[in-house]
């Protein structure tokens, strides 16, 4: 806050100059804006998908996800991952449909993970899935699938911890330049007690169901 007091003259004495005593906050206006800049923005699952309806979020091409209140913007897939995506998608739909109707799978659902956390595994597994307005409950997810091209790192890094964290049964990371998958499972402490990697051409046993699948 700021204000200025003009000085006052006796009647018939000659004015002098304006005095002018200015009141100021001891945090200044590019203080303020500095401690503005330096503080995150965190949204709410509930928030994030209200915003993600709406541009410019709506038009963006790739998929976005909520980790911790920060939105993240991921690149669009190229055609290798697409290819893996549907073969993975499409053998798992087919084994676990003729389990019963308990199950449901497919391609980028999106799931809360936390109050703060929404992500969209590139493949879902639910059991008795528990379904919000909008969204999927992490507490269904059976089993997550993602796609690694450029993202390999991540996936086997901070993206494999969140998964563990959450209890996410089964958790798959299929490098698609590497040509093998990570197969993960018994999360427990932020990671997976039990680790394989099935190289390309090999079957992959899959978790509640009495089947394989291959990737070429």
């Amino acid at each position: 806050m700021s204000g200025c007091a003009p000085s006052r003259a006796k009647r018939g004495a000659a004015l002098p100059p304006r005095v002018c005593v200015c009141y100021v906050d001891s945090m200044t206006r590019a203080e303020r804006i500095a401690e503005y800049k330096e503080t995150p923005v965190r949204f709410t699952a509930e928030e994030f998908l209200q915003l993600a309806q709406h541009p410019p979020i709506s038009e963006w091409v790739g998929k976005v996800e909520l980790i911790e209140g920060e939105i993240i913007r991921m690149s669009a897939a190229n055609i290798p991952h697409w290819m893996v995506q549907q073969d993975v998608s499409r053998q798992l739909t087919s084994i676990f449909a003729a389990l019963g109707p308990e199950w449901l799978v497919g391609p980028e659902p999106t799931v809360r993970f936390a109050r703060r956390t929404v992500r969209l595994p590139d493949v879902g597994v639910f059991r008795n899935a528990k379904i919000g307005p909008f969204i999927f409950e992490v507490a269904s997810l059976f089993m997550a699938v993602e796609i690694a091209d450029t993202t390999l790192r991540n996936d086997l890094g901070r993206k494999r911890a969140g998964y563990a964290e959450a209890g996410v049964p089964h958790y798959w990371v299929v490098d698609v330049n590497g040509r093998k998958t990570h197969v993960m499972a018994e999360p427990e402490a932020g990671d997976y007690g039990a680790k394989r990697v099935i190289p390309f051409g090999e079957p992959i046993e899959v978790p509640g169901a009495d089947a394989v699948i291959t990737l070429a």
